[in-house]
């Protein structure tokens, strides 16, 4: 079984959290809340509260076969600005492990060095700050080891890529089935 971790700063976007902490664990893929912020308690952007699993200090990053960051503000910020965050963003992607940023969360990328190393998105107006080797307004962008997306409405079909780096395309389309989020794609053609 895969992996995972996501890292929880205080501000985090939690769509963009527990979005992606469903659809892994609906695709038997391992994942861990972990808090950067010393305690297991952490908030979110909009004030809820959500309990991590374990505490950045108390992981070793070899453990795990990906690392993913969510957006919100100033949860990304505070991700951009921890050493440990952006020590292990660099390790995962030296050891070509996946490394997974939605929103504005790729100013972590930008703070690692990862950013100017691969084609990437982030959230509409923050391109400024995250100098991609080649910006793109795609949904969601996979490049090498990295996968990087939008934004909140967009984080299902992060998830979802996620999962297909992971697990396979049929592990992808099970789960994608399974949340009707095809249902919906062809109702929407309709």
């Amino acid at each position: 079984m895969k992996k995972t971790l996501i890292l929880l700063a205080n501000g985090y976007e939690e769509i963009e959290a527990l979005t992606v902490v469903d659809f892994l664990r609906r695709a038997d893929i391992s994942i861990d809340l972990v808090s950067i912020t010393g305690k297991l308690e952490t908030v979110s952007a909009h004030g809820v509260h959500i309990l991590a699993d374990k505490l950045i200090e108390d992981i070793q990053g070899e453990e795990y076969d990906a690392i993913i960051t969510p957006g919100g503000i100033p949860g990304a910020t505070n991700l951009a600005e921890n050493e440990k965050v952006t020590s292990l963003l660099q390790s995962f992607y030296k050891d070509n492990k996946l490394v997974a940023s939605i929103c504005a969360s790729p100013l972590a990328l930008e703070a690692a060095g990862i950013a100017e190393k691969v084609k990437g998105t982030c959230y509409p107006g923050f391109e400024g700050q995250i100098h991609f080797k080649e910006f793109s307004e795609e949904a969601v962008v996979k490049d090498g080891n990295v996968i990087t997306s939008r934004g909140p409405a967009t984080t299902s079909y992060f998830a979802l890529a996620i999962i297909e780096a992971l697990a396979g395309k049929e592990t992808a389309e099970k789960v994608k089935n399974g949340t009707l989020m095809t249902f919906v794609e062809e109702a929407l053609k309709a």
